[in-house]
């Protein structure tokens, strides 16, 4: 385990550096393929399909792991697909991974009954057209790679890097987040004094919390979420590239844009609006997903 220790305006940072796990599925998407690609490996499915954004991390990740286990790989893609794919698209279709586009409001119907019931599914068992004409042994993954078993993982691995850190005396432990799973698994491991926050770069507001309490049967008590969005996923105005540049320089830690960029700019507002006191310190955990500086900003 990697960790950085930053220190601003009095405040510590350790930053565990979760990026660093693999070239392309680092950090938090490594953590929750890992077990359901040993479930598909175990029910011997020959395809494993799952659902992303046009810039999507997990797809990335996803096609990239299916290509070296051996899976085909299925990515149903929000909205249209158009013909000059992004740089995320192009990868995940080199690696092999057919992509199918989605209208959103079907997309968002995929989503609520993959995440109503926390259980796993193969393509065989739902009955949306979409999968009609696929394997029924594919194994279907919601957005994000976010089901119970995710979960676990992220959780298991995360309660090393409390170990590990036990003597720094964390008080806060703070990560970016989507749909809400990794953010659930940093929970689950953290020791009860410590305050778990997530900052949201989605921005759905308490949809988050109440999916976190559905997956955790719980209301989670020290979890608190915070706005990081900039108006919405994938927002990427000017002002977020130039703190990530002059972060970059000053600490030699890469920041994408999309989650862990605006998770740190989040971090150094809190600081200086005197959310945090003199003593705190503070475990930032780095999701990875560096593909996302392929990103260009907004303005």
């Amino acid at each position: 385990m990697k960790f950085q220790r930053l220190t601003y305006k009095a405040i510590v940072i350790n930053v565990f550096r979760d990026d660093l796990k693999h070239d392309i599925i680092s950090g938090n998407k490594l953590h929750k393929l890992a077990p359901n690609l040993e479930l598909a490996r175990n029910k011997n499915c020959s395809a494993v399909l799952s659902f992303g954004g046009a810039y999507s991390n997990h797809l990335h990740a996803l096609a990239w792991a299916c290509k070296e286990a051996g899976f085909k790989s299925i990515g149903i893609v929000r909205g249209e697909l158009h013909s000059n794919l992004t740089p995320t698209l192009q990868d995940c279709q080199r690696w092999g991974m057919q992509l199918i586009p989605s209208q959103r409001k079907d997309y968002r119907a995929y989503q609520q009954a993959l995440t109503d019931h926390n259980t796993c599914y193969f393509s065989g068992q739902l009955t949306f057209p979409i999968f009609s004409d696929l394997p029924k042994d594919t194994l279907v993954i919601p957005e994000g790679g976010s089901n119970l078993m995710a979960i676990k993982s992220v959780s298991d691995a995360y309660r090393g890097v409390f170990k590990a850190i036990a003597s720094e005396g964390i008080s806060h432990a703070i990560c970016a987040t989507g749909t809400g799973a990794t953010l659930a698994g940093l929970y689950l491991a953290a020791p009860k004094q410590v305050k778990v926050i997530g900052v949201q770069a989605v921005a759905e507001g308490q949809a988050t919390l109440d999916r976190i309490q559905n997956w955790l049967n719980e209301k989670p008590v020290n979890l608190s979420l915070v706005q990081g969005h900039w108006g919405g996923f994938g927002k990427i105005p000017l002002k977020l590239l130039d703190f990530i540049e002059e972060f970059e320089t000053t600490y030699k830690i890469p920041l994408d844009p999309v989650y862990n960029g605006k998770a740190m700019f989040k971090i150094v507002e809190m600081i200086n609006a005197g959310h945090f006191k003199s003593g705190d310190k503070i475990l930032f955990v780095h999701t990875g997903g560096l593909q996302g500086k392929k990103r260009k900003a907004d303005d």
